[in-house]
């Protein structure tokens, strides 16, 4: 009987991390992976970049490339992701690897240590439907190991992308996390909480830069959250981001900001990320990309 709750209480306590960092029960679906996502805290999901992103409709590349992306996060929490990108004519395809380390984590009743993980296999396509819209989908394959016990998922995103007049303005739409769980740890099962994920962007006339805004809904959760951020483009290669995110919910309450440097030389490119959580602590991330 004693071993059975120990089981229970590891699982109780792996449930409450992945609740306060997103509300999700899918977690490494649903964080920023890249440098730049973590600066844009999740959101920019209209907004083109060339690399893979939180809207899989966003990417525009015409090279291929090749990115390492680390995170240090509160609590001993490390992330590690190596993604690629294949562009060919109006298609764009992308693979990545991920994966989510919760560290040494201990039962509080039981003083019992263990490790958790999560580990994320994407493959995924972007097509050019026409010069202003485009269409991504994704799938991943996301096994989650606590100990010995193990849990399984496949999970698709769905995104769409519009650049409008004459590239000033853009709308994004990412639906995430559908799909479903086909192992569970012990009999616990869960079922995955699909978000929806609505963007903008606007590029100011006489401003080198983009601003832009995020709201993310998710199935079950009564929180909105909203992310605004900025993009700021500099003569010399550098590229200046900042952000926020809060939950909204009767009133607003902010829980992050996060500043970001993007430094390019030649093929190659340096992302630089820290993301203050407030209540919880900093996330800090470096990313290295090379086009070939």
């Amino acid at each position: 009987m004693m071993k059975k709750n120990k089981k229970y209480n590891l699982l109780s306590l792996l449930c409450v991390f992945q609740f306060v960092w997103l509300q999700s029960l899918s977690t490494l679906n649903s964080i920023p992976i890249s440098s730049r996502d973590l600066s844009f805290s999740g959101g920019g999901g209209a907004m083109i970049t060339n690399e893979i992103s939180m809207n899989p409709a966003s990417i525009k590349l015409f090279t291929k490339s090749l990115s390492l992306n680390t995170q240090i996060l509160p609590a001993d929490i490390s992330l590690f992701s190596i993604e690629a990108l294949f562009p060919d004519d109006k298609k764009i395809y992308f693979t990545s690897i991920s994966n989510l380390n919760w560290g040494n984590l201990k039962d509080g009743i039981t003083n019992y240590s263990f490790s958790a993980n999560d580990i994320k296999l994407t493959g995924g396509l972007k097509y050019k439907i026409s010069h202003i819209s485009s269409f991504g989908v994704s799938s991943s394959y996301i096994l989650s190991k606590i100990q010995s016990f193990t849990a399984q998922s496949i999970l698709f995103t769905i995104g769409i992308q519009s650049e409008l007049k004459k590239n000033h303005s853009g709308l994004g739409l990412v639906i995430r996390n559908l799909g479903f769980q086909f192992d569970s740890f012990n009999s616990l099962k869960e079922k995955p909480s699909f978000q929806i994920q609505v963007s903008g962007y606007i590029k100011p006339k006489y401003l080198s830069a983009i601003t832009f805004s995020d709201i993310i809904i998710e199935k079950n959760v009564i929180n909105k959250i909203l992310i605004t951020g900025i993009e700021f483009y500099t003569k010399n290669n550098l590229i200046l981001r900042f952000s926020n995110s809060g939950i909204f919910f009767k009133k607003y309450q902010l829980n992050s900001v996060a500043l970001g440097l993007q430094l390019n030389k030649n093929n190659w490119i340096l992302d630089i990320a820290s993301r203050n959580l407030i209540s919880i602590g900093i996330v800090n991330s470096i990313s290295i990309k090379k086009q070939f």
